[in-house]
């Protein structure tokens, strides 16, 4: 595979992000100078839409609010999220995960230390950053995430007309549809389900645009105490940038947000039910034109959590709507 047949998400991941890294936090006024595959274009770094400030004021609201109540970052993810998972205890957690989603067979578990995200799915792999970030009531949700949410999807979409010609029936990028449902069902479980991460990044990427790798750094002190996170997270919005001390960001994060607030709004519209949106990796406005076109020879498979489809589900969604203030 070239370099301008590789997806956007791995053209954008430095090739020498451990050495600055080291550069960085040595020296914090030193803005890191990134390199890439070849391929990348200016074009890919809002491939997935435009960098906006609509949900800014949603976004400050969810991180004010965590931080008035838990003082920092660290003490907000202690007490909500409980303890870092080990390397072993991920792979514990996963494996029996695919097994009860009957999926063990077909999803393949990696770890890898030049992995930008703590976790992310690609086509049948689940990938988890190394060192590990996992933690432990967070875990569930994370498999939500990735498995439940992106992988059924994308099974199911591997066995539907449009599965790599979404350009042939004209349907609109889904990215939006796919973050805001996995990022709902990342939160099902908690007993503090404010959307610590999704404000966050939108906060962080929108900021990204007029600062510096630098600058950044600083305005996100604010919100996260620990020096090791904040480069993570300055990177992970800064990717796609070669030199960092000019502004710019990568649009994807902000998809979280923004994708949660219309998701909230698709479901209070459809009785909170998102089973028919799991007939592929299709953007609500094609749910319709979608079901007309599936092949109805592939029964949709859907994660344990929503074969068991009930008032929690909504009852759930609710909350974490009621939660966060939108």
């Amino acid at each position: 595979m070239n370099s301008q047949q590789r997806p956007v998400i791995e053209l954008v991941n430095p090739l020498n992000k451990e050495l600055e890294k080291k550069k960085f936090l040595f020296d914090p006024m030193y803005n890191p100078q990134l390199v890439y595959a070849k391929g990348l274009r200016e074009e890919d770094l809002v491939k997935f839409g435009p960098i906006s400030d609509e949900y800014l004021p949603q976004a400050k609201h969810i991180l004010d609010t965590v931080i008035k109540k838990w003082g920092t970052e660290s003490a907000f993810l202690e007490e909500s999220d409980g303890a870092t998972l080990t390397r072993e205890k991920i792979t514990e957690i996963s494996q029996r995960y695919l097994e009860q989603n009957k999926i063990d067979t077909i999803v393949r578990i990696r770890f890898s230390s030049r992995a930008v995200s703590p976790a992310s799915m690609n086509e049948h792999v689940l990938t988890f950053r190394l060192p590990p970030s996992q933690r432990e009531r967070r875990m569930v949700g994370t498999l939500h995430h990735e498995v439940g949410t992106h992988f059924f999807r994308r099974y199911n979409d591997e066995h539907q007309p449009w599965h790599k010609q979404r350009s042939v029936f004209n349907l609109h990028p889904h990215y939006e549809t796919e973050e805001g449902l996995a990022v709902l069902h990342a939160h099902l479980h908690l007993d503090h389900p404010h959307l610590w991460f999704a404000a966050l990044y939108y906060h962080l990427v929108f900021w990204a645009t007029k600062m510096s790798f630098v600058e950044l750094n600083q305005e996100l002190k604010k919100y996260v105490d620990d020096k090791e996170r904040r480069w993570n997270m300055c990177l992970r919005v800064k990717r796609g940038v070669s030199d960092s001390s000019i502004p710019g960001a990568f649009s994807k994060d902000q998809t979280y947000l923004r994708g949660t607030i219309h998701m909230l709004e698709w479901l209070e519209k459809h009785d909170y039910d998102p089973r028919p949106l799991y007939i592929g990796k299709i953007a609500t406005e094609d749910l319709t034109q979608a079901q007309g076109i599936a092949n109805t020879s592939w029964n949709t498979k859907l994660p344990l959590f929503l074969q068991q489809f009930d008032a929690t589900y909504v009852a759930r969604v609710k909350l974490i709507k009621k939660e966060n203030g939108l």
